[in-house]
């Protein structure tokens, strides 16, 4: 029990002894056991307050910031209070300091008020609160920097792995490129010497693949490790690289029996690097161009957003057995939407992963959607 209720029970005065709470998670007896001070450690006054309204019996001896005209008053407030809200407890302040009361009715209708000076439970409650608020913020913050650092302990293996594949990369591709140049010069040897065959068609050919694939290679992971700091930014006009990528591909459109048409507004420009976005525009119509369906359509489009400023590239090509397709992988490295990797389109499924490494570089975003048997990719600059 608290010590509000020990004096309500001793009818308004301090008990001799307080006993334990055997009850208790706290059981230890010499807990609660009072020392001669304790009497005068309590600070509190008790009114008396018959049926009519009228103190009857004041003690004021244990507190010195209440006069008896006061205590009569506080009691009065806190009985009129408990009617009124229907409670027989609470707490109040004066001066600064915090008080807890307590009313006892009874039988012949008085009321007995207790009310004690709790200022410094409340101000070590309070202290507790905000230092186990400082200590709980404590905690999280180290457990975040220990938590930090096992991350990076534990992720080190998989950047290093990472930085050893692409460097990997970069040196198979370099020393690829004097064997491939070799046998690209041997075969013209042979067709200066025999004449054309198709065998040697096929040797320049597959050479020529070969080649564009290490260098799409070696460019992916040279783009993994640029940042924009390494970007020479400058104010690009967008509409005339749209229109110079649309008008490089026109003749191969119409060679494979396809139709490319633009709209392309005239005048829009964006902060970024001519020759990213350059690359980036020209992945996205080669894409189109090359798994367009056979005398499909290709359209590409540029126009600003409703709201703000920017650019938004729109490439569209038609693509009937797109329904069943999963888009979301669409910009991984070396996905092809034919998993056997045939090569009945020339493609390594690395240009669409290069064009989001480039949106991204340069603070954009691409996106891929599906609808009426036409799938389009869109990339928003600005």
């Amino acid at each position: 029990m608290s010590v509000l209720t020990y004096i309500i029970h001793n009818n308004g005065a301090v008990p001799q002894k307080i006993g334990g709470d055997d009850g208790s998670f706290f059981s230890d007896p010499s807990w609660t056991e009072e020392t001669p001070e304790f009497a005068y450690q309590i600070r509190f006054f008790s009114v008396l307050v018959n049926a009519g309204g009228y103190a009857e019996k004041i003690d004021i001896q244990h507190i010195a910031s209440f006069s008896e005209k006061e205590a009569i008053e506080y009691a009065r407030t806190t009985v009129a209070e408990a009617r009124e809200n229907g409670t027989k407890q609470g707490f109040f302040k004066k001066n600064r300091a915090s008080y807890a009361y307590m009313i006892q009715p009874n039988d012949d209708g008085s009321f007995l008020i207790v009310i004690l000076d709790c200022t410094r439970d409340v101000a070590a409650v309070t202290s507790f609160m905000r230092y186990s608020l400082w200590f709980g913020l404590g905690c999280v913050i180290l457990y975040v920097i220990i938590l930090a650092a096992m991350c990076n302990v534990a992720i080190r293996p998989f950047v290093r792995n990472m930085e050893n594949q692409k460097r990997f990369i970069t040196n198979a591709g370099h020393e690829l490129k004097t064997p491939i140049a070799i046998i690209s010069a041997n075969a013209e040897a042979i067709e200066m010497l025999n004449g054309q065959s198709q065998w040697t068609d096929s040797i320049l050919k597959q050479v020529r693949r070969l080649s564009n694939l290490i260098q799409n290679l070696i460019m992916l992971s040279k783009m993994g490790e640029r940042s924009q700091v390494d970007l020479v930014i400058t104010d690009v006009n967008l509409s005339e690289t749209v229109h110079a990528v649309a008008d490089s591909f026109q003749q191969l459109a119409i060679d494979a029996e396809k139709t490319l048409h633009t709209d392309i507004a005239d005048g829009i420009h964006v902060k970024g690097d001519s020759k990213c976005l350059y690359e980036l525009v020209n992945i996205l119509v080669d894409n189109a161009v090359k798994y367009c369906d056979d005398k499909g359509t290709i359209d590409v489009s540029l126009r600003r957003p409703r709201l703000g400023k920017g650019a938004i590239v729109a490439v569209t090509n038609t693509y009937a057995d797109g329904a069943n397709v999963d888009y979301s992988r669409f910009f991984e490295r070396f996905y092809r939407g034919d998993t056997s990797h045939n090569s009945q389109k020339a493609g390594y499924g690395i240009g669409l992963s290069m064009a989001e490494e480039l949106t991204k570089l340069m603070g954009g975003k691409i996106n891929v959607s599906y609808k009426a048997q036409r799938i389009t990719f869109t990339v928003r600059l600005g």
